[in-house]
């Protein structure tokens, strides 16, 4: 009886199990079906991006060459304005010199004038005297004593009338000296005021070309926020497809939640996670991964255990895979020059799973690497030991 009622179940067990695989059938199509789906609005996303990344790349080359410009202006501005205070100490020191000198000239001019005028009173007064020679002067003495004083007197009269015309000669070779060195002087602050002039003309051309250069940098800088903005949003939009993917990825989690580095052998970290002051946009920018320096081709490894939900080109962030590791954490590796793991995937932690490359919105070639909770990215260094 027993074996008889068992046989007579049979048919219900292999009923219901038909219908199961049936159930089961039905269900993982429509969520391969769904994940597909996801997978193409994500490709989506990144064909839209991809067509601003190469305008991004020229418009920063663009911005740091305007940059530049504007650096080296300011460090002519900065030349120019020192060689002017340096005119203006010179021109300064200059005309000090020339008040001087002018002054030095009139003095002159006063003594020799004054010394003119005691040799023309000399002069008039042996025209006056007539014809009377010195011999006269000192055989009309008395006696000895009168011959000797008149004698005294007539060489002192002549040691300084002697001393007088010296003095003038000497006095008049001054003032000429002191007016030719006046006239040096001048051509010399005339010409230094030449120089001056063309100094502040350049001074003034080098400002110009600055707010020209500065006027086409802020539009540059917008065109450049608007790319960067563009990225941003394709970071929010991978935070709901990531959660999206995550769902539908239901299983046990496969990751210890504690992360390896994801290059071995190249540990430094060229650009670190979190707000940044951005050069060009002089704004604070949220840089949601840390930038590891490694050279093109080197081993990009599975930071922890995982599924691999997306592998592909993702606009700015290039070659890119993401790796689900369970109870909502995801790790993200970009810019890779080619892939090792493919989508759906399951990867071990330390397997490799591309290589470093410079694709997307790269100047060179570096691994970014991205951890997100719930779709959202968090700061890495604190998932690695």
């Amino acid at each position: 009886m027993f074996g008889l009622r068992g046989e007579k179940r049979k048919p219900g067990y292999l009923a219901l199990f038909l219908a199961c695989c049936l159930l089961l059938g039905a269900i993982f199509p429509v969520y391969a079906d769904e994940l597909e789906e996801k997978k193409r609005e994500l490709n989506e996303v990144s064909r839209q991006i991809k067509a601003n990344q190469q305008m991004l790349k020229n418009k920063k080359k663009e911005a740091n060459s305007v940059w530049g410009q504007i650096k080296g202006i300011e460090s002519d501005i900065l030349n120019t304005e020192k060689k002017i205070n340096q005119l203006d100490d010179r021109i300064g020191l200059l005309e000090e010199n020339i008040a001087i000198k002018e002054k030095e000239i009139e003095e002159t001019e006063a003594k020799l004038n004054a010394k003119v005028d005691i040799l023309r009173e000399r002069l008039v007064f042996i025209y006056e005297t007539g014809d009377v020679s010195y011999l006269e002067v000192l055989f009309s003495a008395t006696d000895i004593k009168d011959f000797i004083t008149r004698y005294d007197m007539l060489s002192m009269i002549v040691e300084q009338d002697r001393q007088l015309i010296e003095e003038i000669e000497a006095e008049r070779d001054k003032l000429k000296m002191q007016k030719s060195d006046l006239e040096v002087k001048k051509k010399e602050l005339v010409n230094i005021k030449e120089e001056q002039a063309a100094q502040k003309e350049a001074l003034e051309a080098k400002k110009q070309e600055k707010a020209q250069l500065f006027n086409q940098l802020q539009m540059e800088a917008k065109e450049y926020e608007k790319a960067l903005n563009e990225l941003e949003e394709l970071s929010r939009q991978l935070e709901s497809v990531i959660r999206q993917l995550q769902s539908k990825n239901s299983g046990p989690a496969l990751g210890t939640g504690v992360y390896t580095w994801p290059t071995p052998g190249y540990y430094t970290i060229t650009s670190p996670f979190g707000m940044r002051f951005h050069p060009i946009l002089q704004v604070r920018k949220l840089h949601t991964g840390v930038d590891i320096g490694a050279p093109m081709g080197a081993d990009i490894v599975a930071a922890d255990s995982g599924i691999v939900i997306y592998a592909g080109y993702n606009g700015g962030y290039g070659n890119m895979i993401i790796i689900d590791h369970g109870n909502g954490m995801s790790t993200l590796y970009a810019h890779m020059s080619r892939f090792v793991a493919v989508n759906g995937q399951k990867v071990t932690k330390g397997e490799v799973i591309g290589k470093v490359g410079s694709t997307g919105f790269s100047t060179g070639p570096h691994l970014h690497f991205e951890v997100r909770k719930d779709g959202s990215p968090v700061d890495p260094m604190g998932y690695i030991r």
